[in-house]
């Protein structure tokens, strides 16, 4: 039986088959719908100093943008498809890739932050569950923040045609994020059907 893993990583690897190299690889319409999303995981964050963990990093976009932006980022790009970390060691050689499935099989070390732009999509079996999961791995791996961003909105959006997509309840997940830290950022003013969401880690919830 397939897994999701594997149904995830075939799927990019179709899309790497057919664009190689561009945007489209990624799901991404363009480059600029990218900035956007982009640029609301670095306000209200300083990156600067901080070790830093791409979960489906790709090509490594967002390394290059936060290297670029802040000082002394300490960036790890990880993604599920080998052919995009091969694309991104050549591309950005002064970075650090890695293939692995880490939300199945996270790196026992803790990063300052961890961000995750675009895996958060798909339509899986068990959908906010899936999400869920995937939200506290990564939170728990993170010192200070988890930044991601996700499809959807409140009220949720109406399924699209295309069965590899699914758009969440943006309260859901807000308050599935606020149960883990008091401090918490839910940003959706840039795009009707996309929210980020900044979850600090809070001394009330250190154990």
């Amino acid at each position: 039986m397939t897994t999701i893993s594997e149904k995830i990583r075939e799927g990019y690897q179709t899309r790497f088959k057919r664009f190689g190299g561009r945007a489209q690889s990624l799901s991404w319409a363009n480059m600029g719908a990218a900035h956007q999303r982009f640029r609301q995981m670095w306000t209200d964050v300083d990156y600067s100093n901080k070790s830093v963990l791409d979960v489906g990093c790709g090509f490594g976009y967002l390394g290059k943008f936060l290297t670029k932006k802040f000082e002394n980022v300490t960036y790890t790009g990880v993604d599920i498809v080998p052919e995009f970390i091969e694309k991104a060691k050549l591309r950005r050689p002064n970075l650090t890739f890695f293939v692995r499935d880490y939300l199945f099989d996270p790196m026992p070390e803790k990063f300052d932050i961890v961000v995750a732009s675009g895996i958060l999509n798909g339509d899986v079996p068990h959908n906010m569950d899936y999400r869920k999961k995937a939200i506290k791995t990564m939170f728990d791996h993170a010192n200070e923040a988890l930044v991601f961003n996700m499809l959807g909105s409140h009220p949720q959006p109406v399924q699209p045609a295309q069965k590899n997509v699914w758009y969440a309840d943006s309260l859901e997940v807000l308050t599935y994020c606020m149960s883990l830290s008091s401090k918490v950022i839910f940003k959706a003013h840039y795009n009707s059907k996309d929210f980020t969401i900044i979850i600090f880690k809070s001394k009330e919830k250190a154990s």
